[in-house]
Order: C-alpha cells, then structure tokens, then sequence
C-alpha cells in the first residue's frame, strides 16, 4: 500500500478525477474507524491536510461517538449494493470558520479480504435552509391563519391580541410572541399580551417609542416609529438590542427576532414582536407575512373601534329613552316597567310594592322668576336629596316637570311607607344654595300600596296621583295615601 492506504494499482488519473469531484470521498477501515483515503474536496472543505485525516478517527471529524458510527457502517453492510444514507449532519471545519450541513451516503467494500466503507459526503446546506425556511413559512401560514379565525370569533381587542401570541407560538413554531401598545400620554411600551420564553423580561423591562432613549432604539421601538419591520438574525450581536444583551443572555438562548408595526391611518398604534431560538428564522417571506397579520390586526382594531362606537351610540339612545336626561334618573318608561317587574314577582318573592307621587310646591314660581337654568339645577339638587333618603333597591324616577315618582320594593305596611314620606319631606325641607341663591323646597306626596289599592301599575299609578293632590289639598308640604280622597279634594280634570 502507499501512503494513502491503497495498492499501488490505482491509476493517477483516477485520483485526479476523484480529487476534482465537488463531493467529499472517503474510504474507512470498517474496524477500526480509520480513514485510508480522503480526497482533495475533504481537505479543503474539512481545513484538514491529507496527513492530518489518514491519522484520524473517523468520530474526530463527525464528533459521532464510536457507536454511533459503527451503527452507520452496519447499516452499509445490510444495505448490500444500496448501501446506506444517514440523515444530514451540522459538521464544523478545523478552524470553525466554515459551518454547513453535509449528508453521507455509505456502502461496504471488500478489499484484498478487508471491509472498507466508501463514504461520499455531499453539502446540503442550501436544502436544508430552505427546507426549513419552507417549514416556517408553513407555519406561519399556520398562525396567519388561526390569527385570521381570531378575528372573526374574538370579541375584544385583549381576545385577539392573546389569541395571535398563542398562534405564533402554537402553530408558528415561535419562541416568544408578545402585543406591546404605548401607554396612553407616555413613551413607554405596555405589554397587552404574551405566550411563550421570556415574560419576565418583557413585563420587568423598559420598552419606549422614543428614539433618544436606549430603550427606544430596539427592534419594537425601531418598528414603532419609522411605521417598517425590523428584524435581526443575531441578537446578541446586533448593536440596536444591546440595552438588553444582558437579560437576554441570562435567560433565553434567543437567537433572531422581528418587531411589526401596527399601522392605522398611517400611523403606528402597537407592534407585534416575535422571537426564536433559530438563526434566520425571519427570512424575506417570513416578515411579509407578519406584515399581513399587522395589517389584519389593524382592520381587527378599526372594526372594534366602529363597533365600539355603535354600541355607545345604541347604550346611550336607549339611556335616553329610559332615563331623564336632566337628571340621570329613570322616566316613565323604565318606571312602568319596573313597577310591572315588582308586581309579577310578589307571588315569588313575597314583597310588596308601593308608589308615591311627588309633586314639588310651588316650583313654577322659581322658574318664573329665577328662569329655568335655575330651575333645572334645583331639581338637579333635589333629585340628589331625595336619592339619599332611599334604599339602594327603592327608585326613584322623574316624569317629567317637577314630577317624581317613587318605587318603594318592599313595604309591609302603610306605617312604613309613611315613615318613608316623611323621611322625603324632611330632606327637601332643608335650604339649597343654588348660583348663590337660597332656596326651600316642599313636596307634596301621594301614596298607593300593592295590592290594596290597586293590583296592577296603572291603577297603583293613578291611585298614587289622586293622593298626591289631596295632599296639595291639605295644604302642601305633606302625605296622603290612597283611600283618603275626600268630596272637597280638588282632583285634576
């Protein structure tokens, strides 16, 4: 044998031809793991010289254990003329500088009665980068999707931001996903949901949207304010997230991330940041659909804001057509309703209810002289009064005018309703200042109890106003309960 390891018969022309192919050829010993032969391609792909190959272990090169490449070499015996393929490796060259991933194809030989292992190595790196760029995008595909389903059947903001976190880090394969929003009248970041690595570090740290801040120079700050992607594939080394290296060193094996903007109108609202523990894992595919669920992310937010503003208007159109606009106190409407609510539910509950009339004495004469701006704020004031005199379950409404009506919820008997009356006469009894005048209000209330004098809320409602004027006929400034009316009462026509 030569120095090489094999016979003298090879041709030099053979070798010359084995040298120029692009793969890297090797044969081994199949026993004692030693290379006979290697290549020129090896040399130079490896950094290893000849010499420095033939005096090494094959599991030197491929630091595989021994038995690992024993497995290998027993799977090229039982492959017989097909050999044997193993799945592609992430090899190092001598000095480190050259990294890739290779993939060897092995078969057994028979050599002057010694078992030898032809191996032919070939680069795979290309492939497998772009298989696994394929796979991202794939899942990403994943997560855009279920982001978009998120938008249909989410029914907040907060909901869909969570939903999205959990996407990327379900479907999208992510190592952090996280929603930031700047805090309202602040250049500080507010985390508004997360999933996955790293909460810790996103909820303790300083995130702005300023850029002469340190904390605003990073990839979210950096999205935020210039409106575009920002994406590293080397954290660590990437001077704009310096401010963080430490935390994330200690506490993460991050190795690329992307920050979207949010963009309405525009104008930059949020942004969405990513982060994975795979180098390139934000390729020019990869962010473009990012950028298509912060774009969907943002038509979500718009759709919730009109939605916002259609129930407000819808809330505050049926607030007007339930409530005294003055006042903020339930009108007749919700009364009657309410009364009706009562009265079904005495058979259930056992409590009774009673009505009263409240008629404010006089009232027109402030109106007439003062006008009604003071008008309305005595009844604004008088309202409040009277509100404090009742329990929290009682209600009282406004009719209209200087008209309230009372719901009382539970009264046992007409004692109580009076002493409720005249708890209401001593509380508008008091003076009021009003635009730094003086003013002394008296009612006059009439009273109707369930179901003695009526037992339905119309005729509770009448029976209610009828005492109320036989209390302006007793001369204001007082009760009457139902039953009372008497001949010479002045009733309304």
């Amino acid at each position: 044998m030569n120095e090489d390891g094999f016979g003298n018969d090879l041709e030099r022309d053979f070798r010359e031809i084995l040298d120029s192919s692009p793969d890297c050829i090797l044969v081994c010993d199949y026993e004692t793991h030693r290379y006979l032969y290697v290549n020129e391609t090896t040399c130079v792909m490896t950094g290893y010289s000849r010499p420095e190959l033939l005096s090494m272990h094959v599991s030197e090169l491929t630091l595989q254990d021994r038995e690992e490449v024993s497995e290998s070499y027993e799977y090229a015996r039982q492959g017989g003329k097909n050999g044997y393929t193993d799945e592609p490796r992430l090899l190092l060259s001598k000095d480190r500088s050259r990294r890739g991933w290779w993939e060897s194809h092995f078969r057994l030989k028979v050599i002057d009665g010694r078992d030898v292992i032809f191996i032919v190595s070939r680069e795979v790196t290309r492939q497998i980068l772009a298989e696994r760029a394929a796979s991202r995008a794939t899942k990403i595909y994943a997560a855009l999707s279920a982001a978009n389903e998120a938008i249909i059947h989410s029914s907040s903001p907060e909901e869909l931001f969570q939903a999205v976190c959990d996407a990327a880090i379900e479907s999208g394969g992510m190592t952090t996903a996280a929603m930031l929003m700047p805090r309202p009248g602040s250049d500080l970041m507010e985390l508004k949901a997360m999933a996955g690595k790293g909460r810790n570090i996103l909820e303790a740290d300083v995130i702005s949207t300023d850029p002469q801040r340190p904390e605003g120079r990073g990839l979210i700050g950096e999205a935020f304010h210039t409106g575009k992607p920002c994406v590293t594939d080397d954290y660590l080394q990437d001077t704009r997230t310096t401010h963080w290296h430490a935390l994330v060193r200690n506490h993460t094996r991050l190795k690329s991330a992307a920050s979207v903007p949010i963009v309405r109108n525009g104008r930059s609202v949020g942004t969405l940041y990513l982060s994975s523990r795979e180098r390139r894992a934000f390729d020019e595919e990869i962010v473009g659909l990012l950028v298509r669920m912060a774009d969907n992310l943002a038509f979500a937010l718009q759709n919730f804001e009109h939605e916002d503003k259609r129930r407000l208007a819808e809330e505050r159109a049926h607030y007007l057509a339930t409530h005294c606009g003055l006042t903020g106190l339930p009108n007749r409407n919700l009364l009657t309703d309410l009364l009706d609510q009562a009265i079904a539910s005495v058979s259930r509950t056992g409590h009774k209810p009673a009505i009263m009339f409240i008629d404010l004495d006089r009232f027109k004469e402030i109106n007439d002289s003062c006008g009604h701006d003071i008008g309305d704020a005595v009844l604004q004031k008088i309202s409040v009064r009277l509100q404090e005199v009742l329990r929290e379950n009682d209600v009282l409404a406004r009719l209209g005018g200087d008209e309230f009506v009372v719901l009382l919820q539970n009264i046992d008997c007409h004692e109580h309703a009076v002493r409720v009356a005249e708890k209401l006469l001593a509380a508008s009894g008091e003076p009021m200042m009003v635009e730094g005048q003086s003013f002394t209000v008296t009612l006059s209330i009439g009273i109707s109890l369930y179901p003695e004098h009526g037992n339905h809320q119309q005729a509770l409602m009448k029976a209610a106003d009828l005492a109320m004027y036989v209390a302006k006929d007793k001369g204001k400034n007082t009760w009457a309960l139902s039953g009372e009316i008497k001949p010479s009462a002045t009733l309304p026509a």
